[in-house]
């Protein structure tokens, strides 16, 4: 089968492609100057994908999120060609509007990270179901610990506004404690918003590239999370899968209903700033072999559970029903 994929979002290449081309499959990812849809006009949008439909000749499209790219001369390119075109709804719940008002009424089929969405999808007579994030085995893996990011805790996350009430109870009290820590992501220099680091120089890393991750998470001993939603059973961000992927630093996030589901004890999820100050306590205080012993057992529950090869397969499952 092959599979062509409209982003090039590390999202694609690190994780669903990769998924497809472990589990067999032939993959290609709208990629570089040439071929890149997103930061150009929609005429040359249509352009690009129809000179890759022409020579790819894919039996399934695949797109995800909302990316620059005109959803409209998108998915009209792709229904010309009579191509399944397949749409992953990463950004719910917070995007479910813009995703109904885009491509839901334009694509094949609809996958969201959010069980609570399938029924709005419904309603407009479109077919969803629950298709979560996960982890490659070749690329989130542990890598040794490097000594330039071997800090007590870290945190790749943006500073989204959606997040500054646990920001403000999570994350700023550990930064005030003086632990090493580092935080990586945008909008945390930011005076302009309620919850920053501008008294904090030191803590703040700027933009990490995502071909970081395995390193920075591999090197500390606490990987911080962050969720911008905490009423859905099924959503949360793709870090809890990368880090315990990874086999390095131990997760701690604040609670989710998601989180809990899907992770059970492999994670810690504390509910309030004392409780997150005590669980950094008693994890820094285990000896490096014994959180080395409990990452290993969270890596292994994500590559067995949670693999976008297992991803893959699944959307697979969907595409022989569409075409049967």
């Amino acid at each position: 089968m092959k599979v062509l994929f409209t982003n090039d979002a590390p999202l694609i290449k690190y994780g669903m492609a990769a998924g497809f081309s472990q589990a067999g499959h032939q993959v290609k990812i709208m990629y570089g100057p040439e071929e890149q849809l997103w930061g150009i006009e929609p005429e040359d949008q249509v352009k690009r994908l129809s000179t890759a439909l022409e020579d790819y000749r894919p039996d399934l499209v695949f797109t995800e999120g909302h990316p620059r790219i005109e959803p409209s001369a998108i998915c009209e390119t792709v229904k010309k060609f009579g191509i399944p075109h397949f749409y992953w709804a990463i950004e719910d719940p917070v995007c479910t509007d813009l995703t109904i008002a885009t491509y839901a009424p334009r694509v094949d089929y609809i996958f969201t990270t959010t069980v609570e969405c399938i029924p709005k999808y419904n309603k407009i007579g479109q077919k969803a179901e629950v298709l979560l994030f996960g982890c490659n085995h070749e690329f989130h893996r542990f890598v040794g610990i490097n000594q330039e990011y071997q800090y007590d805790l870290v945190l790749v996350a943006s500073n989204y506004s959606s997040r500054y009430e646990e920001a403000e109870w999570f994350v700023m009290p550990l930064v005030r404690s003086g632990y090493k820590i580092k935080i990586w992501g945008i909008w945390w220099d930011d005076a302009t918003r309620p919850v920053n680091l501008l008294k904090y120089p030191h803590v703040y890393g700027g933009i990490l590239p995502y071909e970081m991750l395995p390193v920075v998470y591999s090197s500390a001993k606490i990987v911080l999370g962050m969720n911008c939603d905490d009423s859905s059973k099924t959503q949360t961000s793709m870090r809890p899968y990368e880090v315990l992927a990874c086999g390095g630093g131990l997760y701690v996030g604040h609670y989710t209903k998601a989180q809990e589901y899907l992770f059970k004890d492999m994670i810690y999820q504390p509910r309030n700033t004392s409780e997150t100050l005590t669980t950094v306590r008693r994890i820094l205080a285990k000896t490096d072999a014994e959180r080395k012993a409990q990452a290993k057992r969270g890596q292994l529950f994500v590559y067995q559970n949670h693999s976008y090869a297992a991803r893959a397969r699944q959307i697979l499952e969907a595409y022989n029903k569409i075409v049967r």
